[in-house]
């Protein structure tokens, strides 16, 4: 179990993987440039703010918070990246 913020959130592997079951993976035909974070979630990847919203029913904290949290109950986290953020990462979310 993991708490965000204040108000405190909490969450959870299994709340994470029930939201990831009513919402739609990420999807190479829907790619957003604004959403560069993913968790995999079973054999799906989901952009991570998405997902947490989504298990809490609250707005879901920055990208940063998000794949912390999402790392911290073990789901693996990637980012999308490809020239400069290859060697940069993504200047809104480093940390």
């Amino acid at each position: 179990m993991t708490t965000i913020g204040d108000p405190t959130l909490c969450v959870d592997r299994a709340r994470v993987r029930g939201a990831a079951a009513r919402i739609a993976p990420a999807h190479s035909d829907f790619m957003d440039q604004h959403r560069a974070w993913y968790a995999l979630v079973g054999t799906n990847l989901y952009y991570v703010r998405e997902l947490l919203g989504q298990a809490t029913g609250e707005p879901a904290p920055d990208v940063v918070t998000s794949r912390k949290i999402l790392d911290a109950l073990g789901f693996p986290v990637f980012a999308l990246g490809y020239r400069d953020l290859l060697d940069h990462g993504h200047p809104a979310h480093r940390e």
